[in-house]
């Protein structure tokens, strides 16, 4: 069966692609918010007295990066 090159689904005849930018925006923020998480987990392992944003912040800001390193498009 043939695939649509846009969306990779099933080319049937009634096919019509889904909105693409929906799927990306949520990889991205799924993606944001684990480092984020992560990031935060690590600052508090290492400076329990302080505030886990800073953790998060830049957790979130790598993982965002690497993310769109890796994106196949």
């Amino acid at each position: 069966m043939a695939t649509c090159p846009r969306c990779l689904g099933a080319l049937t005849e009634g096919h019509k692609c889904r909105p693409i930018w929906i799927r990306r925006l949520r990889h991205q923020a799924g993606t944001t918010t684990l480092g984020g998480l992560l990031g935060a987990f690590i600052h508090l392992l290492v400076a329990p007295d302080g505030l886990p944003i800073m953790g998060f912040v830049i957790g979130g800001l790598f993982f965002f990066g690497l993310h769109e390193a890796i994106r196949p498009e």
